[in-house]
């Protein structure tokens, strides 16, 4: 009954989630398009019908107190266990020119569009966002643990390797001090960003629709908190795949590389990531080309950056790896077109061996890999009110869709 969020989604996904149940989320997040759909009968429209008749035949349940919902996670990173803990509750939506909640990544509109719509039918906040937020001496996430300690999970379900464990919290006294904890904390969107904005675009549709100032159920949001000084949370790398470099041959890439950087050949994968890892300073890359060798690149002289990226970015932002991946490599020395067919010219992936796989059906000439943006460059990016490149970051897990749906 539950799905990934629905921009992680495969088309193969969404049929093996059909066949799950006919009671999956997937139904609403994600619903197939039908052969003569129009205004009045869509993707949309159907998904409303399904979560009004999930409810009305009580496959969904509202429950009769109000209550915050600890979400943990549990799942194997670097063969160790991680428990990620927080919690999903409604926060207010508040304006841009002086809000609290940070973004860090750049949103657009067709997803926007689509959110837009599915909100406005369902009434209703499918997904929770994701936010992050400084939890100064561990005071809410200790009292999420010793809550989630005290009870059996009301959800305890395991899903590709990641376990998620839902508990309700009731206690008023508990919620109060988490709430009065939260209630002046930046939050940085970790994941969500155009949720976010839909919900904002929908809050202020209500607003002039019931023509009051304040819109009663539509001026808040369904979120996911979590502490970002928190061990547990990770965050992936999302790997780009170049898949034309035109005629240049290697030859051609490792030349206009050695202006730049010192290029070595490496004996694997792994080999190429343990040498990365060992870069505590600097700039390196690593690259597998359809010659079959995997190689480590390394920037010689940081002080070329300032000379390329010219962006109007504050100087934690041209800094970030991606952004010198992007703007040094990709533009400067290699001359990636990536505005042909929308950006169709690169894949993102965050599956190493998905990148490699790429490259070996010849779907694609090179891959450049990059170890993860850190949780401070994210918030230092969001404070300073920039956005990185697109597929900066991927924290993970992500957040199941099903658990908790808030209906307005």
């Amino acid at each position: 009954m539950v799905a990934p969020p629905y921009d992680v989604i495969s088309e193969r996904m969404r049929e093996e989630l059909y066949r799950l149940s006919p009671h999956n989320v997937v139904r609403v997040i994600l619903g197939k398009e039908r052969k003569g759909d129009n205004r009045a009968a869509n993707k949309y429209k159907r998904a409303a019908r399904y979560l009004d008749s999930w409810i009305e035949n009580a496959i969904l349940r509202r429950d009769d107190k109000e209550a915050l919902y600890l979400y943990q996670q549990n799942y194997l990173y670097k063969s160790g266990l991680k428990k990620r803990i927080g919690f999903i509750g409604l926060m207010k939506i508040e304006d841009p020119s002086s809000s609290l909640v940070l973004p860090h990544e750049y949103t657009f509109s067709k997803p926007k569009a689509d959110r837009f719509n599915l909100i406005k039918e369902t009434k209703a906040n499918t997904s929770p966002i994701f936010c992050i937020f400084r939890d100064s001496g561990d005071k809410v996430t200790s009292s999420l643990r010793s809550a989630a300690s005290s009870a059996a999970p009301a959800i305890d379900i395991e899903l590709e390797g990641v376990r998620h464990r839902v508990w309700k919290l009731t206690d008023r006294k508990r919620i109060s001090r988490i709430s009065k904890a939260m209630a002046s904390k930046q939050v940085f969107i970790a994941d969500g960003h155009h949720r976010y904005e839909v919900a904002l675009a929908y809050r202020n549709h209500m607003r002039r629709l019931l023509k009051k100032k304040d819109a009663g159920p539509y001026e808040n949001v369904m979120v996911y908190f979590s502490s970002l000084t928190d061990e547990n949370l990770v965050i992936f790398s999302t790997y780009r795949v170049i898949k034309s470099l035109g005629k240049m041959k290697w030859q051609d890439i490792e030349k206009r590389l050695s202006g730049y950087f010192t290029v070595s050949r490496v004996r694997d994968g792994e080999t190429m990531f343990a040498k990365l890892e060992k870069v505590k300073s600097g700039y390196a890359f690593g690259i597998y080309y359809k010659d079959g060798g995997f190689r480590v690149i390394k920037l010689k002289d940081s002080s070329v950056l300032d000379e390329v990226i010219k962006a109007d970015k504050s100087r934690v932002w041209k800094r970030l790896n991606v952004t010198v991946l992007h703007f040094l490599v990709f533009d400067h020395i290699l001359k990636v077109d990536k505005t042909r067919a929308n950006d169709k010219n690169i894949i993102y992936t965050k599956d190493e061996k998905h990148a490699v796989r790429l490259v070996d059906e010849g779907t694609c000439d090179i891959a450049f890999f990059q170890l993860p943006t850190k949780v401070d460059e994210v918030r230092n990016i969001a404070r300073n009110g920039d956005r990185m490149p697109h597929k900066s970051t991927y924290f993970y897990p992500k957040l199941l869709t099903g658990l908790v749906l808030n209906k307005f």
